[in-house]
C-alpha cells in the first residue's frame, strides 16, 4: 500500500512551513548533449525560481547514474528535507543498464527503502524506444517503491503517463503531468526569447538528426532516412531557404556532415562539447522559426524558446509531444512512402502560418508554465502543509552568468569524482592482484620448505642405509 497521503498533515520533525527546504537534486551534468546539459539546470532553477526563491533550495546534487550507497542515504536523511529526481527521460532500462532498478536512477530496493525523506520525481519520461524490449526486473517493484515514497510523480508528457500507470500496482492515478522545464524556457530565460523574430520571408529551417542503433534495430533505415531529408532540404534551399544545423550531441555528427558534404549548411551552431554552451544554446535557438528534429529536446528547448517544432516519429517521445501540441502530424513517419512529400508540404505550411503558430504556442506555453507553478505550489503544500501562491522569479543575466559558472564547477568536480573512485577501483584491483601474487608467493615457499625437509629426510636415510651397509658387509 502507498505510504504517502494526500490528505495528510506533516507530522512532528517534518519541514516547518514557511521555511526553504533544502532539496537535494539527482541530475546529470554534461556538455556532450545538450538536452542534458540544459534540462537539470532548468529543473534547479525552476525550483529555485518558485515563490521568489522563498520556497526551495536545490543545496546538494548527484548524478542519478552513480550506484547510490548508504552513506549518501544517510547523508541526505540527515540534511535534506526531500529528494527531487529528474527530469530526463530515465525510464530506459538500457541507458545506465544496472540490475538495481532497472531503470537510469541507480539506486537499490534496499537504499531506497532507507532513504527517509519524501521524493519529488519531476518531469521524467519514459524513454523506452519503438519495438524496444519491456524493462528488465526489478524495475516493477522499484517504480512502485519510489511512487509510495513519493510525494509528487510528475512525468513529462501524457504518453509517459498512460504508459508508467500500466506498471503501477495501485493507484495508478497518482502519476501525473509535468511538463519538462525546457518548454516554457522563455518564462525561465526571459531576456533571452524575442518576442518577434526578424526573420524576413520565414524561410529559415534549422536541422538536427539521430538514427541510432535502437531505431535501427527497429527497423530504420538510417541512410534511407538521412538521404530523403536531405533531398527536401536540398528541395527546399532551391526555393531559397537557409538551413541551420543544430546538431545536440555528437551522435548527431553524422548528419551534419552529410549536409555539409552535399553543400546545403548555411551556418551550424554545435550544442554540444562547449563549456560555454549551456545558456548560449538557448539564444542560439531563440531566433530560428523552423526546427526539424529527431531527439526529444530538439523539439522541446526550441518549442520553449517559440520555435515551432517538427520532427520525425522515430521515438514514442517525439509523437508524444507532437500530440500534447495538438498537431501529432508535426511528428511525421520516415517509413512511409509519402514521407519526402509530407515533410516538404509540412515545412512549407507551418512556415506560411508561422505567425499564427507562434501565437498558438504561445498559449501552449503559458498553459504549461502555469500547470508547472501549480504543481511547484502542490509539492510545496504536501511537504509542509503550507499554501504559497504560485509564482515565480527568472534568475537575472548577472545571476545566470554565476550559475554557468557553478554548473561548470560541480561538472569538474563530479568529474573529478569519478576519476577519483576510477583510480581507487584500479589500485583495489592491483592491491587485490598484489595479495593474490603474495600469496602465492607464500605457498611457493611453503612448498619449497617442504621438498627442501623431504630432500633432507631423504638424505638421512641414505647416510643410515649406507651405515647399516658397511656394518654387515662381510670383512
Amino acid at each position: 500500500m502507498p505510504t504517502y497521503d494526500a490528505d495528510a498533515r506533516p507530522t512532528p520533525g517534518d519541514p516547518r512551513p514557511g521555511r526553504r527546504l533544502r532539496l537535494f537534486h539527482f541530475d546529470i551534468k554534461t556538455y556532450g548533449n545538450y538536452g542534458d546539459t540544459l534540462l537539470f539546470e532548468a529543473v534547479r532553477q525552476t525550483f529555485e525560481g518558485f515563490a521568489g526563491g522563498a520556497a526551495f533550495e536545490v543545496a546538494g546534487s548527484r548524478s542519478l547514474r552513480d550506484p547510490v550507497g548508504p552513506k549518501l542515504v544517510d547523508h541526505i536523511n540527515e540534511h535534506y528535507d526531500a529528494v527531487v529526481v529528474g527530469g530526463g527521460g530515465l525510464f530506459l532500462r538500457d541507458t545506465n543498464a544496472n540490475a538495481r532498478s532497472g531503470w537510469q536512477w541507480n539506486i537499490s530496493l534496499e537504499q531506497l527503502r532507507r532513504l527517509e525523506v519524501p521524493i519529488v520525481v519531476f518531469a521524467v519520461g519514459n524513454n523506452r524506444f519503438i519495438d524496444q524490449a519491456d524493462f528488465a526486473e526489478p524495475f516493477r517493484e522499484h517504480l512502485n517503491l519510489t511512487l509510495d515514497k513519493s510525494v509528487f510523480f510528475g512525468l513529462r508528457n501524457h504518453g509517459s503517463v498512460r504508459t508508467i500507470r500500466e506498471y503501477v500496482d495501485h493507484d495508478p492515478q497518482r502519476v501525473e503531468y509535468q511538463p519538462c522545464p525546457t518548454t516554457i524556457s522563455s518564462y525561465l530565460f526571459p531576456d533571452l526569447y524575442r518576442e518577434r523574430l526578424d526573420d524576413g520571408d520565414g524561410r529559415v529551417l534549422a536541422v538536427e538528426s539521430i538514427i541510432g542503433k535502437r531505431q535501427i534495430a527497429a527497423g530504420f533505415d538510417r541512410t534511407r532516412i538521412y538521404a530523403d531529408q536531405a533531398d527536401v532540404l536540398a528541395r527546399l534551399r532551391g526555393e531559397g531557404w537557409r538551413l541551420v544545423s543544430v546538431p545536440h550531441a555528437r551522435a548527431d555528427m553524422l548528419f551534419a556532415d552529410l549536409l555539409r558534404e552535399r553543400g546545403l549548411v548555411d551556418s551550424e551552431r554545435v550544442l554540444w562539447g562547449s563549456r560555454d554552451v549551456l545558456f548560449r544554446g538557448v539564444a542560439d535557438l531563440a531566433d530560428l522559426p523552423v526546427i526539424l528534429g529527431t531527439r526529444g529536446h530538439a523539439q522541446m528547448v526550441p518549442f520553449g524558446m517559440g520555435t515551432i517544432p517538427l520532427s520525425l516519429h522515430v521515438h514514442h517521445k517525439t509523437r508524444y509531444f507532437a500530440t500534447d501540441l495538438g498537431h501529432p502530424e508535426w511528428a511525421l513517419d520516415p517509413r512511409v512512402e509519402s514521407f519526402t512529400d509530407d515533410l516538404y508540404r509540412t515545412v512549407h505550411d507551418v512556415t506560411e502560418r508561422r505567425g499564427e503558430l507562434r501565437a498558438e504556442l504561445a498559449a501552449t506555453r503559458e498553459r504549461l508554465y502555469d500547470t508547472t507553478l501549480a504543481n511547484l505550489a502542490t509539492i510545496y503544500e504536501r511537504l509542509t502543509g503550507a499554501a504559497v501562491p504560485p509564482s515565480f522569479t527568472p534568475l537575472t543575466p548577472k545571476e545566470r552568468r554565476l550559475a554557468a559558472r557553478t554548473y561548470d564547477v560541480s561538472l569538474e568536480k563530479a568529474r573529478a569524482e569519478e576519476r577519483l573512485r576510477t583510480t581507487e577501483a584500479r589500485l583495489g584491483e592491483k592491491d587485490a592482484q598484489l595479495r593474490s601474487l603474495g600469496a602465492e608467493v607464500e605457498q611457493s615457499r611453503a612448498t619449497l620448505r617442504t621438498v627442501r625437509a623431504s630432500l633432507a629426510r631423504g638424505s638421512l636415510v641414505s647416510r643410515a642405509a649406507d651405515r647399516a651397509r658397511r656394518l654387515v658387509r662381510p670383512r
